[in-house]
């Protein structure tokens, strides 16, 4: 029996418990107390204290919970579960929990007048052990398929739980002689060569263990064999953290090994095994890593031609000036200290084509006569395991992200009811139906209207025999938002599989072309019309292309005759002003010196202006005829033209690998002629000029998305890099327009055309131009030509 203090207590108690409890009394259970912990799991406020709980909670009922509660104050004794399912109606919505649950007779005066609760929400603990077993399935579906040796040791007796095909190849021994036993019973010979230890410390420590090119000795056909390793053990844990087993990686490396001895032994034999190897492999000279041996296989991941030996390691790949390669061969030439790299990222330009790869590879340094001369790059291409990775890890997530996201109506379809597992937003308007209509339930069901038209049919082929099914403009009659419509749809029916080929369900992707067909039923019907209204207007056309013509020869004609007939005064002016200059030399003031030197200036600046134009005037015909050009050429011969220039103003001038390219040879010795000419011109004082010429391979979509979509074409990337004045970024297009001068001519020297030239040949080779820059800190001029 309590006594009113005691009950007190007794509550108090109760409600600073920090898990979930509560007090039900009478044949109704009315929840007379209730503690913070409890009604944040039962997703209720304080205001369901003093009602029955099938009044707060009726969804209790149908779970048998008021059985177990009966059964509990009829008996008089406990009830306890461990990890009970139950769900709440909380929000409108029905969450799912598990709950670890005591029911515990609450007695006053002898007498069960009610049920004291512990509630404990599981669900996280539930759920993470699920995941845990998914997870671990997958785990081993990646063991079973990667492409290097796996397996998973468990237990102190380390038994082998999963090995792959490549694993059981290193130990010489099949699946029936090794799986589920004992690692070191079914492979006695390997006892005694230290992994039993390395496996023990791995365990009990819980760090990884990584071996290079470690012996082992192992049973091939009937006789031991030494191999070489590169392997991995790795702690395998359960999911409280705990260490209950190894993963192991292998790789054997054995070849390598002896192909390294054999290329310490004679020069002729490394030079043979270098070249025929399997794995790609080179050797660098001197300081400069200049590439002195490249086998096949390296220089097919390089892309790069065969014509590479004899040149800098820089030279050939300039792409990995930016990715820390070249420190890195610089550090080993230096140091001594080889260099090892796992999983390492990197970009090239194979084919003239961007493409990222994955390696482990290695920089050793070779020596002669104690002195480093060079260093060796060994390495392994890992992409298609890294990507196999990404992609079991992603492959889920990233389907149903795809089903999603998906700018088309997309859906999946599981079991042989077609019951709709997810649909986007997309697919959702195509069906014209509310979401809780469609969703969770059978396709026809959601989707009566769509009955009877052959649609059944088709899915459960494609669900029976896992081939799938397109259609183009299949008219659907749907009832869509209360209206009925006909739709015309490009559709794909494809099999959902599992990892093991099973069909699950079927992927739907459907693309509305209603309005498309429509259209093409429209024209179609006004094709005779405007058949009719064509022929008129090309006889136009033909008359107006012929007036377009005479009009280009009289504009060129002028042209040409105004730069004549201009530049001739301007010869005679600049004559008779230096005649008349030496004539009265000796009685001019200073002041009329001065005089005569600005008429000087100014008629040579009007001479270069009339040879701009009329530069400008041929540029602006086209490109009359297409040759193959190499660019190196062009800007060789324009660095020859500005000798003199470049030396006085001491520039550095770096010309990188340029195309080869079809297009007119004048007119783009006048686009580099202006660009490096600007560049010197608008050099910053006091600064060395420092002009950078470099091309690549992009995709246009890449580098001017503002232009491109993101799937466009292939173009060559031709940047001229300058570290002059620069200009402000807002007169980056109003720099390319006729007679535009962004400075004095006192400051800077010039006729303001060179810039319309440029943009005019780029535009003459189907490219595009544009500047970069800020005041301050040079200007990049960027050329995009077509591949």
């Amino acid at each position: 029996m309590y006594d009113t203090q005691e009950t007190e207590k007794f509550y108090n108690l109760l409600m600073q418990a920090p898990v979930g409890m509560y007090l039900l009394k009478g044949p109704d259970y009315v929840i007379e107390m209730a503690n913070e912990p409890i009604l944040k799991l039962w997703g209720k406020g304080p205001q369901v204290v003093g009602k029955p709980v099938l009044e707060s909670f009726p969804e209790v009922a149908e779970q048998g919970y008021i059985d177990l509660l009966d059964r509990v104050r009829i008996t008089g004794e406990p009830f306890q579960s461990d990890e009970i399912p139950v769900w709440y109606d909380r929000d409108g919505r029905r969450d799912q929990l598990y709950v670890t649950l005591l029911y515990q007779p609450f007695y006053e005066e002898g007498e069960v007048t009610g049920i004291f609760s512990i509630a404990t929400d599981v669900t996280e603990r539930v759920t993470a052990r699920r995941k845990l077993a998914e997870s671990e399935q997958n785990l081993r579906s990646t063991i079973l398929q990667a492409p290097v040796a796996m397996c998973i040791v468990r237990g102190p007796s380390f038994v082998v739980e999963v090995a792959n095909k490549k694993m059981y190849e290193i130990w010489g021994k099949g699946a029936e002689e090794v799986l589920h036993r004992p690692v070191f019973k079914a492979l006695p010979e390997i006892r005694h060569q230290g992994l039993e230890e390395i496996l023990q410390k791995v365990v009990a420590t819980g760090e990884t263990f990584t071996a290079w090119e470690r012996p082992v000795s192992v049973p091939r056909g009937g006789t031991m064999e030494t191999v070489y390793l590169n392997f991995v053990y790795e702690p395998f844990r359960e999911g409280d953290g705990s260490v209950s087993g190894v993963i192991a990686v292998a790789v054997d490396v054995t070849e390598q090994i002896k192909a390294r001895r054999q290329v310490e032994s004679s020069e002729q034999r490394v030079r043979f095994l270098i070249q025929n190897a399997p794995y790609p492999i080179a050797v660098y000279a001197g300081p400069e890593m200049r590439i002195e041996m490249a086998n096949s296989c390296i220089m097919d991941i390089w892309g790069k031609g065969t014509e590479v030996i004899g040149k800098r390691y820089a030279e050939v790949l300039p792409e990995m000036q930016y990715q820390g390669v070249l420190e890195q061969l610089e550090r080993v030439y230096t140091t001594g200290i080889p260099f090892h790299a796992r999983n390492q990222r990197l970009d090239l330009v194979v084919d003239d084509k961007p493409r990222t790869f994955y390696f482990h590879y290695s920089f050793t340094p070779l020596y002669e006569d104690g002195q480093i001369t060079g260093v060796m790059n060994t390495g392994v291409d890992i992409t298609d395991l890294h990507t196999a990775r990404q992609r079991v890890e992603q492959s889920e997530q990233n389907l149903r992200n795809l089903v999603l996201q998906a700018p088309v109506a997309m859906c999946i379809l599981m079991g042989a009811d077609h019951i709709v597992d997810i649909a986007n937003d997309a697919m959702i308007e195509l069906w014209g139906k509310p979401v809780e209509a469609v969703m969770h339930k059978p396709i026809f069901e959601g989707l009566p209207d769509a009955r009877e038209q052959g649609l059944e049919k088709l899915l459960e082929q494609v669900y029976r025999t896992g081939e799938p099914f397109q259609a183009y403009e299949r008219p659907v009659a749907l009832v869509r938002k209360g209206k009925a419509e006909t739709v015309y749809q490009n559709f794909v029916y494809e099999p959902h599989k599992d990892s093991e080929g099973n069909v699950l369900g079927v992927l739907v992707i459907s693309i509305d072309v209603t309005a498309q067909v429509l259209a093409r039923q429209k024209i179609e019907e006004v094709v005779v019309l405007r058949t009719r209204e064509l022929a008129r207007a090309n006889e136009a056309l033909q008359k107006s292309n012929a007036e377009l013509k005479r009009s280009n020869q009289n504009l060129e004609d002028f042209a040409s005759a105004a730069s004549h007939d201009m530049k001739e005064p301007i010869r005679k002016i600049h004559f008779f002003a230096d005649r008349l200059k030496g004539e009265l030399f000796e009685t001019l003031t200073d002041s009329q010196k001065r005089l005569f030197e600005r008429l000087e200036g100014a008629s040579k600046r009007m001479g270069t202006l009339v040879d701009d134009l009329l530069s400008y005037s041929q540029v602006s015909k086209g490109v009359v005829e297409e040759v193959e050009i190499n660019l190196n050429k062009k800007v060789e011969t324009v660095l020859e033209d500005l000798e003199l220039e470049v030396e006085q103003k001491a520039a550095v001038l770096q010309v990188g690998r340029l195309p080869t390219i079809k297009g007119n040879r004048r007119q783009f010795l006048q686009l580099f002629q202006n660009l490096i000419s600007n560049a010197l011109k608008y050099s910053a004082p006091g600064t060395r000029p420092k002009i950078t010429i470099t091309s690549r391979v992009v995709r246009a979509g890449e580098v001017k998305p503002d232009l491109f979509a993101e799937g466009e074409s292939a173009f060559h990337l031709i940047e001229v890099k300058d570290n002059g004045i620069g200009f402000d970024p807002k007169d980056a297009e109003r720099i390319f327009q006729v007679f535009t001068r962004l400075h004095s001519n006192a400051e800077y020297r010039g006729t303001g055309v060179g810039l319309s030239i440029v943009q005019k040949v780029v535009e003459n080779h189907r490219g595009y131009i544009w500047a970069e820059s800020a005041p301050g800190s040079g200007a990049t001029f960027k050329i995009l030509l077509p591949v």
